[in-house]
């Protein structure tokens, strides 16, 4: 049966790193970056999150397509108690595919480590990164509260936690939890 594996978790973490890492070992499962498809729409420097919710729109359905395909789908996306619209669980419910959802989490003073050696590899991450280091701002305070509010009403979802560990065994952990699902 094929799986949807939503890598949730705080800004920086790893989610894409891994989801990358991921697919490379697995062929034909599609890492699905909602944030690199936003960026493929016109006008996303603009309005960002207009152009985000389009590519969540259209992620969802190259989801549900490439699960009903019989094709894994790995899903690095930040998901928190305020984020509204479709929702992936969902798209594979319809696809008749397994939903995991796997959190990677670390401690707060990793995390502000991770945030400041974060080299962004396109102009989305750059913005992104700018808007996380805004030291006028609370986002990444706000960011953690709200995945853990989110987290809360989640007891099936997967905790991973990923402190003091570098890419090699923070995939490790990773793999022997999706292979004890």
């Amino acid at each position: 049966m094929p799986r949807l594996i939503h890598l949730n978790g705080p800004s920086r973490v790893g989610k894409s790193t891994l989801a990358r890492r991921y697919v490379d070992e697995h062929p034909g499962t599609l890492a699905l970056d909602l944030d690199v498809l936003a960026g493929l729409i016109g006008g996303w420097q603009e309005n960002f999150f207009t152009a985000w919710g389009i590519a969540r729109e259209h992620g969802r359905a190259l989801a549900t397509r490439h699960l009903r395909e019989g094709n894994d789908v790995i899903l690095p996306q930040l998901v928190t108690s305020h984020d509204r619209g479709p929702g992936f669980e969902e798209a594979a419910r319809e696809a008749d595919a397994t939903y995991i959802e796997v959190a990677l989490l670390v401690d707060d003073e990793e995390h502000l480590q991770r945030l400041r050696g974060k080299q962004p590899t396109n102009e989305i991450e750059a913005r992104i990164q700018t808007r996380l280091e805004d030291p006028e701002s609370d986002l990444v305070d706000r960011i953690r509260q709200h995945l853990a509010e989110y987290l809360a009403d989640r007891p099936q979802t997967i905790r991973l936690d990923t402190t003091g560990l570098g890419e090699d065994a923070s995939y490790a952990r990773l793999l022997n939890a999706l292979a004890a699902t």
